[in-house]
């Protein structure tokens, strides 16, 4: 179990990788989907009112792409020997933990006390309506967020790191250059299809 929860790049093949991550990918979409959750940047989740079915697989498909083409591009200066496929595995399987967000939307309520809470910072505070379960929640919520966000860049790295050999600073560096600029370009895209 280990092996699989921490290591699974190094332990099974590219294609039973690319298999399991498009399928996973399309799980994960279709569950962002039912608990409407956009993931639209490699790092964002937000839950909206109104989803079209496929705004959360073109979210998905557009962060994998431009995370994995940066990963690579990265990948090729530590290593001209790192594969595509390698990171685009690495790219795919690293996103499932954050698919797990979408569930904390649950009959609506994150999406609901993210509503209550934007009205209040904007509109009129005397009338907010959160009671203290409501604080409790966003806690617990944003504590579970925090662990899935860490777990998901941890396994990004990881599969990045198998798939170039990484070793030393400037492949960390590299690596967080291309996560931070694969947030800004995918939140970009899907700016520019979206609005």
């Amino acid at each position: 179990m280990k092996k699989i929860l921490f290591q699974p790049f190094e332990n099974y093949s590219e294609k039973k990788l690319l298999l399991v991550g498009i399928l996973g990918t399309v799980l994960g979409s279709l569950i962002a989907y039912l608990f409407q959750a956009r993931f639209d940047g490699i790092l964002d989740v937000h839950f909206v009112e109104n989803l079209e079915w496929y705004y959360p697989f073109l979210d998905n498909s557009i962060n994998v792409i431009s995370l994995s083409l940066l990963l690579f591009i990265c990948g090729k200066i530590v290593n001209k020997k790192t594969r595509l496929i390698d990171i685009f595995n690495a790219s795919l399987i690293a996103r499932f933990p954050y698919y797990l967000i979408s569930f904390a939307n649950i009959n609506g309520y994150m999406g609901s006390l993210s509503q209550r809470l934007l009205n209040f910072a904007t509109e009129k505070p005397e009338l907010l309506a959160i009671e203290g379960t409501d604080l409790i929640v966003i806690l617990i919520f944003a504590f579970i967020s925090l662990i899935l966000l860490i777990y998901y860049l941890y396994l990004l790295y990881k599969g990045y790191q198998v798939a170039t050999n990484a070793k030393g600073a400037l492949a960390i560096i590299l690596f967080i250059l291309a996560v931070l600029f694969a947030e800004v370009i995918s939140k970009y895209i899907i700016y520019l299809i979206y609005y």
